[in-house]
């Protein structure tokens, strides 16, 4: 584990704080931080059920912190009908208890893996110390060695000269008892070579030399570095999804924009836009987009905008959705972001940073999945306060593709249309 060795009860306080980072931006309505409020119950739900009690304890902890501390803190609190501060109250309690009821099994968790990591550590230190043990031996032989390999070269040299030494007081001690007569015969008379043999003696007794055929040298066997063999990991690795910013996968099914533009054409031929909020559900840290909401709406050219948004909020708790977002069209438009988008996708993605801007374009046959920079773009849409259309700056651009959300042909989504439900 990455965190394993931190201590037990400070990676615990370290897990709280992260959920504890939630700020509250007074401009976005104080009614969706209470929608908000409960998807994070939702998804800390959904962790809970699949026994991520990491992830389950962090947005306990958001909703504990929202609830609890920051939301009073929004110039709309007071504003808040009591029937729905009671009903967050009585969440909150329920909130606290699973949290409560999951920190022992996190520290009983964390123990455990830091126990492991010390163990580790612990033959990791004999290791290394037994390496260097044998280093340290290795390196004493190979100096030992090469001392003794020194001395040995010295003797041996001594042992030379002493040698030489006794060989030149040999020749002078001969030279000197020795008398040379220098008229006399370099043979001594008495000596005679023996009689050369017979010559065919000499040929039955020699050997013709006939060169052996060579024989050709095996070719070295090629060389085989198993290094080079490819790791299994490689392609168990390209099924998990990476994105630029670390965020959850969404997947979005593949007849969804066709299916909006079908329901949107009569907007669409007279040039105004339609819009459509995005629910789905979460498993596997994996969202996927089950349902899409057409409210009550007003359309333009270039803008719409939902009615009773309170009958939404009724909707997602029907079907136990969570908010990832907005579709809208652009009848004679290429697919891009707005002004007036960036300021409606906005609050989408402050509370939900996955949160995606599908847009549609019929007339150029255009599909783009968007969202604010998280860096830049947020920071400058949420201290713009000018409304309708106006500048912003372009390079580099405030918003762009995602590359989170990922088209899936499998999964079926389900279009309800307000537009005709009488007001």
């Amino acid at each position: 584990m990455a965190s394993s060795h931190i201590e037990p009860t400070v990676r615990l306080r370290n897990l709280f704080d992260k959920g504890s980072a939630v700020e509250v931006n007074r401009n976005i309505p104080i009614r969706r931080y209470y929608r908000s409020c409960q998807e994070l119950i939702r998804m800390a739900g959904v962790y809970f059920e699949e026994k991520n009690y990491e992830n389950s304890y962090v947005y306990y902890a958001k909703f504990i912190v929202l609830s609890f501390e920051k939301l009073k803190t929004h110039p709309e609190f007071n504003k808040v009908p009591p029937a729905e501060k009671a009903a967050n109250k009585k969440t909150l309690k329920i909130a606290f208890d699973r949290a409560e009821k999951l920190k022992p099994a996190l520290k009983r968790k964390y123990e455990e893996e830091y126990k492991r990591y010390k163990e580790n550590q612990k033959q990791e230190e004999e290791k290394r110390k037994k390496e260097e043990e044998e280093e340290r031996k290795r390196k004493e032989e190979i100096k030992k060695k090469a001392e003794e390999e020194q001395m040995n070269a010295f003797i041996q040299e001594q042992r030379r000269k002493e040698l030489e030494l006794e060989r030149l007081a040999i020749v002078a001690e001969f030279a000197d008892k020795v008398k040379v007569d220098d008229n006399g015969p370099l043979v001594p008379a008495d000596f005679a070579p023996p009689p050369p043999e017979p010559f065919n003696d000499i040929a039955t007794n020699t050997t013709t030399y006939k060169p052996q055929p060579t024989v050709p040298t095996p070719p070295a066997l090629p060389s085989y570095d198993r290094s080079l063999k490819p790791d299994k990991h490689i392609f168990s690795s390209l099924t998990q999804s990476k994105n630029k910013y670390g965020l959850r996968t969404i997947l979005s099914p593949a007849d969804l924009p066709t299916k909006f533009m079908q329901l949107a054409h009569s907007n669409t031929s007279r040039n105004i836009e339609t819009c459509g909020v995005l629910f789905g559900k979460l498993a596997n840290e994996v969202f996927v987009i089950t349902h899409v909401l057409i409210p009550h709406q007003k359309g333009a050219p270039d803008s719409c905008d939902t009615t009773r948004e309170e009958d939404m909020w009724d909707f997602q708790d029907q079907y136990d959705g969570i908010c990832l977002g907005w579709i809208h069209t652009h009848p004679s438009q290429t697919a891009f972001l707005s002004s007036v988008d960036m300021h409606t996708h906005y609050p989408y993605q402050c509370l939900m940073p996955e949160s995606v801007a599908i847009v549609c374009s019929g007339k150029f046959n255009e599909v783009g999945y968007f969202m604010l920079d998280p860096g830049r773009g947020m920071n400058e849409i949420g201290k713009c306060r000018k409304p309708g259309f106006h500048p912003h700056p372009t390079t580099p651009p405030l918003f762009e593709s995602c590359d989170h959300v990922k088209p899936s042909p499998t999964d079926a989504v389900h279009i309800v249309d307000w537009r005709l439900k009488p007001m």
